[in-house]
């Protein structure tokens, strides 16, 4: 409140302005041209010199200067230049014009030599340079703290849809606070990383800053994964089949249902375990980084894959399975002429584990037998058209759910116009 009040008298008696950027009449003096931040937070201008030593402040006239935080009594009076202190903050009266400006020295700063070390996490990537902060404080006591240019490079495991590839990254990011850099990502294996910073070192010195941290000190532990399933594809040939899987992602339909499952992991994990269960009753354990499996019956199963390393870190993953209940339908009519519709006498079916149809003329004679739900009769007797009539079929099967069909009936020949 105090430095408020002291703001507020200042802006009655000259033209006074804390909007950043605002011109400034105070110019800095050092050996090396200092680094001049614009626009600068709470204060008109911020000026970086290389070593506050060394550092001047000028305004073009006899001034009183103010230093944060005690705004009530100058530390020079009728002063045209004044050696600055470090990481303060000075409003300067010249007449009826203020100025407000901020110094910091780099060198306490400076990033080179600083110690630099990886802090890996099952969960997270930081990066710990014990370096401070460039902070200044403004006239209100608002503390703020300058952004710094980074560039990392290091080698990071990227994943696509299916597989894991090395890349080497090159990052740039703007900071604030150095004592703690996330990476944004997991480390998923050990890998050299270089830091180069900042804009300041490369004003003063031409060139930025490089910091290291070897490879053998880079203790990577977390693990990630793609988990991907693969479902076999049911032939063209099975066109009856209803609910047939025709895609490898598809993670339901007729049954059985043959699906390989991939755990992709990165390369730090150690244990796979894989359980199928059914209704939470685990019908199979295996500990392999893939593993195929054939959903014989029908219902909903779930597989559960979990990941471990020796670093305690973790991944799971769930896929859901449903195989289909059981269906058998039989068509009454067919027509065998040739147009590539209905030209074959075959059931509708879904989730049928044994089958097998028979076909009689009206003499009782068998004319087409079949084991194999998805094959047809094509309506010929020994290579030869069979005549348009009634015929009895006898279907009995048994579906992956256990339900018995026995389906007897007359199906009609119909040839027609092709």
């Amino acid at each position: 409140m105090k430095n408020k009040a002291f703001i507020l008298l200042f802006t009655t008696l000259c033209t006074f302005a804390l909007t950043a950027g605002a011109e400034s009449f105070v110019t800095p003096s050092a050996t090396k041209q200092p680094f001049a931040v614009t626009p600068a937070e709470g204060v008109n201008r911020v000026f970086v010199f290389e070593n506050i030593a060394d550092a001047q402040l000028i305004a073009p006239a006899m001034a009183d200067w103010y230093a944060y935080p005690d705004l009530s009594t100058p530390v020079a009076s009728g002063m045209t230049a004044i050696y600055p202190d470090n990481a303060t903050t000075y409003l300067v009266k010249m007449g009826t014009q203020c100025d407000t400006v901020a110094v910091l020295g780099y060198a306490p700063y400076r990033l080179a030599g600083k110690p630099f070390r990886a802090l890996l996490t099952c969960e997270s990537s930081t990066l710990v340079l014990d370096a401070d902060e460039m902070m200044y404080n403004d006239l209100l006591g608002q503390p703020h703290t300058l952004e710094r240019n980074i560039t990392l490079r290091y080698t990071h495991y990227e994943k696509d849809s299916v597989s894991w590839t090395p890349d080497d990254k090159e990052v740039t990011m703007t900071i604030r606070q150095p004592r703690a850099i996330d990476l944004g990502h997991k480390l998923l294996a050990p890998t050299q990383i270089d830091l180069e910073g900042d804009q300041f070192a490369e004003h003063f010195y031409g060139t930025p800053d490089l910091l290291r941290i070897e490879q053998d000190s880079v203790q990577a532990v977390a693990i990630d994964f793609i988990p991907r399933s693969y479902t076999l594809l049911r032939g063209s040939e099975r066109e009856n089949e209803v609910e047939r899987v025709i895609e490898e992602t598809n993670l339901k339909g007729s049954a059985p249902l043959n699906i390989l499952f991939k755990a992709n992991a990165s390369p730090l994990v150690t244990v796979f375990l894989w359980e199928v269960m059914r209704s939470s009753q685990v019908l199979t354990s295996r500990t392999e980084p893939e593993t195929r499996y054939e959903f014989e019956q029908s219902g909903n199963y779930e597989v559960k894959l979990h990941l471990t390393n020796d670093y305690g870190c973790e991944c799971d993953t769930t896929f859901h399975i449903e195989a289909k209940e059981s269906l058998l339908a039989v068509p009454n009519v067919f027509t065998p002429n040739g147009d590539g519709i209905n030209d074959e006498f075959r059931v509708a079916y879904r989730s049928i584990r044994t089958f097998s149809m028979a076909v009689f003329d009206r003499w009782q004679h068998q004319v087409y037998s079949s084991n194999d739900p998805s094959r047809g009769w094509n309506g010929t007797i020994n290579g030869r058209p069979a005549a348009e009539s009634a015929y009895i079929y006898i279907v009995e099967a048994v579906g992956t759910d256990g339900v018995k069909y026995k389906k007897k009936g007359t199906v009609n020949l119909l040839r027609g116009k092709k």
